[in-house]
């Protein structure tokens, strides 16, 4: 046989970090062969191959053009009517008394609190959304609530980037996702959270000028959820009508990232872990290799080998 011949018989994925994977091999084939298509040079804003199914399947190529040209979307129909309800009463029952002199009131370290909680961290239109802008392998960063009374000016603060630890330029490939999700939806009037289009593609800071620039509300209709990109320029919106705004702020990251919020410590409660969603294990990084050496063996590297991996798309 020649060698050009055993070069073509020779399987695409029997390589030196494929066969540290080990039983799990099998389990990530979709995503190993993703990252054969792409050759491991998946673009920023790109589906990968194993992910288009279900941005399909969910009918969110629209918003996803949306927020790869603008920095922001509004996603329609994520949970149902029910939920959003049930996602209200738990942030009330979290949240503190309002503030004298303030119009909001929240809480925050939110995940593995409630069950209404846990069930949009691990929606799966979100999370296929959020995979899009950070890739997977993602974690879960913070988890906070705010509930937003009427008031009779705007609210102090200004415009800001989420990834406003990071320094400038912003990398390529965006690192923090936000969702907004508004219990009952959210107008302009009601407080919508307000963004400067097409600012993420700066990929820095806002200057104190640019700190004042002209802002367009994220309107979205109950049971929909408004996102924006970690470097979009962005800021509070004003309720001016009676009633309260309550949302959900849920951020991730890209799988290297140190999160904000360190929700390890769920891992370890068997009980919790007994029945949290299964998509909880990964947003809690169960599989990441960071913290995995010791005195006597370095990193484990199976899980080196799937961040590898993960990593790529």
């Amino acid at each position: 046989m020649s060698e050009q011949a055993e070069t073509v018989e020779k399987p695409r994925d029997e390589s030196p970090m494929v066969a540290l994977l080990g039983q799990r091999a099998e389990e990530l084939k979709p995503l190993i062969d993703s990252v054969q298509k792409s050759k491991g040079l998946l673009g920023p804003y790109d589906v990968a191959e194993h992910l288009q199914t279900r941005i399909e399947e969910f009918d969110l190529a629209d918003s996803i053009a949306h927020f790869r040209e603008h920095g922001y979307a509004a996603i329609p129909d994520v949970a149902p009517p029910e939920e959003m309800d049930e996602l209200r009463e738990a942030i009330h029952s979290l949240s503190g008394e309002i503030t004298v002199g303030s119009p909001t009131r929240g809480a925050s370290y939110l995940l593995g609190r409630h069950p209404a909680i846990d069930r949009i961290a691990t929606n799966p239109k979100l999370l296929a959304f959020a995979e899009v802008s950070v890739g997977n392998g993602l974690r879960a960063s913070q988890f906070a609530a705010s509930i937003m009374g009427k008031a009779e000016k705007p609210i102090a603060g200004g415009i800001h980037a989420d990834q406003n630890w990071l320094p400038a330029p912003f990398p390529e490939h965006n690192c923090v996702i936000t969702f907004c999700i508004p219990c009952d939806g959210m107008t302009d009037e009601e407080g919508a959270t307000r963004v400067v289009p097409g600012s993420h593609l700066m990929r820095r800071h806002p200057t104190p000028a640019e700190a004042k620039s002209e802002t367009v509300p994220i309107e979205v209709e109950k049971g929909g959820v408004a996102v924006w990109d970690g470097s979009v320029w962005h800021g509070t919106g004003w309720r001016r009508v009676d009633g309260e705004r309550t949302v959900l702020h849920a951020t991730y990251q890209r799988l290297y990232t140190q999160p904000i919020d360190d929700y390890t410590y769920l891992l370890k409660d068997e009980d919790y872990m007994a029945t949290a969603p299964e998509a909880m294990r990964g947003l809690l990084g169960e599989r990441l290799f960071f913290g995995t050496a010791h005195a006597g063996s370095m990193v484990d590297m199976g899980k080196f080998s799937e961040a590898t991996i993960r990593s790529k798309l």
